[in-house]
């Protein structure tokens, strides 16, 4: 089981995941929701194979992936047959190749293995269809990557509260533990933005 937070990692995916549902929502850009999404999968899967490499327990924390534990995977999905392109280097962008980075007892713990499937057809989006003006550029939308990553950070957050780790976490309502101790429990991310 991981032995650390990496609660500024999850914040992260969380805002990509609030970006994800902001584009579905009447704007017709649901190519770019899917984007969003999938990188917000990408570093939550991540999140669980990086370790702090600076600023430790500050709420600007830096991670630093685990290279090995994305090799090992990278070499359990070539032995399955299931990377395309069979290099002596993985590809960080590759969901399926971060999902079996996670440790296969937290992926289990926390249910992710429910969205291998789904995380296996998507895997490729965001190297895939981010530049949607290139030849054999995916113009496939799948808006289901977004409701994905809402149940996956659904389940991290309520995994992070059984670790005891909530006091650490980058709230999801964008305010900084630290701005709210300083500004009061009213403060909200409105008030720290007005005039930008």
């Amino acid at each position: 089981m991981q032995q650390h937070p990496t609660a500024w990692m999850v914040e992260t995916a969380y805002r990509y995941l609030k970006a994800a549902r902001h584009m579905q929502k009447g704007f017709d850009m649901g190519d770019v929701a899917q984007i969003n999404a999938a990188i917000g999968v990408e570093i939550l899967l991540k999140s669980f194979c990086s370790k702090p490499s600076g600023n430790h327990g500050e709420v600007n924390e830096t991670y630093e992936l685990d290279s090995d534990a994305v090799k090992a995977a990278h070499l359990h999905l070539q032995s399955c047959s299931k990377v395309v392109r069979a290099g002596k280097f993985p590809d960080k962008h590759d969901m399926l190749t971060l999902f079996y980075s996670v440790p296969a007892d937290l992926r289990r713990h926390l249910g992710l293995d429910q969205y291998e499937e789904h995380i296996e057809r998507c895997r490729h989006i965001f190297t895939n269809a981010r530049y949607p003006y290139e030849r054999g550029a995916s113009n496939d939308v799948d808006h289901t990557l977004v409701q994905v990553l809402e149940e996956m950070i659904d389940r991290v957050n309520a995994w992070y509260g059984e670790q005891g780790w909530q006091s650490t976490y980058l709230y999801f309502d964008g305010v900084h533990p630290d701005l709210t101790e300083l500004h009061g429990e009213e403060f909200s991310y409105a008030d720290a933005t007005q005039g930008y």
